[in-house]
């Protein structure tokens, strides 16, 4: 299993960690697809887990043609390894060698263009899990459920993302608008930004439609129900921010995580 990003501090009061780890670093395994509300998270660094040719080749080629088109190979080496990552993980949950798995996307619910990513069932597959995959600088989340999740990450902010403030519910801009120290007002917009966001790709949706349609009370620090959806703030690696949103769920029972690949 490699390591979680620099930093990381399991959360608290969170499920024990999973007990199984990926394909190809302890032997064959098969988890478990979490039920109710419970979400398996993944963590892992970028600049410590491996890139192999064997890896690559178990890519598909939509996934490689975009790994191509980046320009940079910093940020070619990450999107690699999210997506390698994404497939040793589902893999542990399948029994399906990670080039095998075959991952397409669901219908946007609002447009109908191409949305969700989904795992699609293989012969024989009795559980197929929803996951959801974020990056951010070195971090990388992948969340695992038994029905549809989101999650996302995000770096602390390097410069001023008060612009940002105007893409939210016009009720966080206020909230964000009346914190009068410029380092809280930036956090709180990055909170709000991975809350929403969350929520946003566990629905379908996705950020292309606005950010902006459904307020995410970032004055709670506790779980939320907003958009159909169960939300929590996640601890994240130092640096960083984390939310996850799943579908169905209410703020009265709230989203248990199970740290994994601990």
């Amino acid at each position: 299993m490699r390591p979680p990003p620099r930093g990381h501090v399991p959360p608290s009061g969170t499920m024990p960690p999973c007990e199984t780890a990926v394909p190809g670093n302890a032997g064959p395994v098969r988890n478990a697809v979490p039920s109710g509300d419970t979400v398996d998270m993944w963590w892992f660094d970028t600049r410590t887990a491996a890139v192999t040719p064997a890896g690559l080749a178990g890519l598909d080629p939509g996934e490689r043609s975009r790994a191509e088109a980046f320009l940079f190979p910093a940020d070619r080496r990450r999107y690699q390894v999210a997506h390698l990552m994404l497939r040793q993980v589902l893999a542990s949950y399948t029994g399906t060698a990670p080039g095998r798995l075959r991952l397409g996307r669901e219908p946007c619910p609002e447009c109908g263009a191409a949305g969700k990513p989904v795992l699609r069932p293989g012969p024989g597959a009795d559980a197929v899990p929803s996951f959801s995959l974020a990056h951010s600088g070195d971090a990388v989340v992948i969340a695992v459920a038994g029905h549809p999740v989101g999650v996302d990450v995000e770096r602390d902010a390097d410069r001023c993302v008060c612009p940002l403030a105007g893409e939210l519910h016009p009720a966080d801009t206020a909230w964000v608008a009346g914190l009068g120290d410029e380092g809280k007002r930036h956090r709180a917009i990055i909170a709000c930004w991975v809350r929403a966001e969350a929520v946003l790709k566990c629905t379908g949706q996705g950020i292309g439609h606005g950010l902006g349609g459904f307020p995410v009370r970032p004055g709670q620090s506790g779980d939320l129900s907003v958009n159909g959806c169960a939300a929590r703030e996640l601890a994240s690696p130092a640096g960083y921010r984390a939310a996850v949103a799943l579908a169905g769920g209410q703020a009265a029972e709230p989203v248990r995580v199970r740290v994994c690949g601990q």
